[in-house]
């Protein structure tokens, strides 16, 4: 997907559900809505509200004017920053904002780094094994190095009494791999993570690891 236009991976949503994505979205999102009554309004999403069986919405324009309008009259809507949501807009096909400020992370850079970090997950750790994940694509790596990030604060966790640093030193070796669910397997001293890295992480990446390694240790 290296030559493929970010916006092929776009796919067709209902006007409310794009804009329920622009409020939830992390940073304000730039856009035009079409309302049933023929006025066109641009601007970013302040708020969302349901009472009554109606949903409401508040858009704060560039002049700093403020809309209000009912759900329901909305016709279509224009995303006027498309990166800004590529992961919503493209239903996690793309795992990350386009962002240009995302660092250019190379695979040397990447390997070099985990093995500069991997201590943090305890002096016990013999190896960070990755050679099983797709490493092509940019975006996976930068979600290697988040997957990193969210185990790091499972360990911390895990590791707050002796009960629990005991169990964790039982393991010497990580293992990541590609599948199409997470999930976490622990044979002997190895504790295999598996999980979609080509794929948008979920957001409690971490909580969810933290639940899923305390089955197993």
């Amino acid at each position: 997907m290296t030559n493929t236009p970010y916006y092929d991976t776009f796919v067709a949503q209902t006007p409310e559900q794009v804009l329920q994505s622009v409020h939830k979205n992390e940073k304000p999102v730039l856009i035009g809505v079409s309302l049933s009554n023929g006025n066109y309004l641009e601007g970013i999403v302040l708020d969302i509200k349901e009472a009554n069986n109606q949903k409401s919405v508040c858009l704060l324009s560039s002049d700093e004017q403020v809309s209000f309008f009912n759900l329901h009259s909305l016709v279509s809507i224009t995303v006027k920053q498309p990166k800004k949501m590529a992961v919503a807009l493209s239903k996690g096909t793309i795992s990350r904002p386009l962002d240009p400020e995302n660092e250019n992370l190379t695979v040397l850079q990447l390997k070099r780094w985990l093995q500069t970090e991997k201590p943090q997950l305890g002096n016990q750790i013999k190896e960070l094994n990755i050679d099983q994940l797709p490493l092509n694509e940019l975006n996976n790596r930068l979600n290697i190095k988040d997957v990193f990030k969210a185990l790091k604060e499972v360990v911390s966790q895990i590791t707050i009494d002796e009960i629990g640093q005991k169990a964790w030193q039982a393991i010497d070796t990580i293992v990541l791999q590609q599948a199409d669910a997470l999930s976490i397997n622990v044979q002997a001293t190895t504790l295999t993570i598996s999980l979609a890295i080509d794929r948008a992480l979920p957001k409690e990446l971490s909580k969810i690891l933290e639940e899923k390694l305390l089955q197993q240790l």
